[in-house]
């Protein structure tokens, strides 16, 4: 990680929080901790934010080189169209180069360590991301900045449960659907369980 700086989000809503267990595979099959925190485009925050990433990218390119990924992106809807969003998102692998494990570091608002047992951060939260910024060149068609995940700060904390629920459906034209008898119990097929945040809301 050459050329790295620290570096810190301003708080907005929390993402894509995959810090537990082996995180989340990357396109590669890689285990990666992730984590995204989504700003109004317009706000100063935001504004500030994203020059500082493009000003380090431009100080510290690699020669004569064009830009694939600077770790943020502006959220578009079904139709293409800027929702007035951006997601700053940051990875980190799951082990150290000795092979031992990685934490996330979580902190709660006032900048206290504090430990979340077995929960896991859901959409709804909110806070900022704290890790490491630092240019990769992967050849002429990789290069960019990476943020690098270290810790979390939680202003707001909504837990990710991994499970849905639905109300009763009172519809007299359709025959009520109860279950399955199928002489084992029921229904043997179970969903399989997510690992972190929910979905952002792109």
């Amino acid at each position: 990680m050459s050329n790295a700086v620290n570096f810190k989000t301003p708080v907005g809503d929390l993402e894509w929080i995959f810090i537990t267990g082996n995180g989340k595979k990357d396109l590669n099959g890689n285990d990666r901790f992730v984590g995204s925190v989504v700003l109004n485009a317009d706000s100063k925050e935001c504004i500030a934010q994203l020059a500082e990433i493009d000003a380090f990218w431009e100080e510290n390119k690699p020669k004569g080189a064009k830009v694939k990924s600077l770790g943020y992106k502006v959220l578009v809807d079904d139709a293409g169209e800027p929702t007035g969003k951006v997601s700053i998102n940051f990875w980190t692998g799951i082990t150290y180069p000795d092979g031992s494990a990685k934490v996330i570091k979580t902190f709660n608002a006032k900048g206290a360590e504090v430990s979340l047992g077995a929960k896991k951060i859901g959409n709804g939260s909110r806070g900022r991301i704290g890790g490491a910024m630092a240019i990769y060149d992967n050849g002429v068609a990789a290069r960019g900045v990476t943020l690098y995940l270290n810790s979390i700060q939680l202003s707001k904390f909504v837990e990710f449960t991994g499970s849905d629920s639905f109300e009763s459906i009172d519809d007299d034209d359709e025959d009520s659907f109860e279950g399955v008898d199928d002489g084992m119990g029921g229904i043997d097929d179970k969903p399989e369980a997510e690992s972190s945040a929910a979905k952002p809301r792109l």
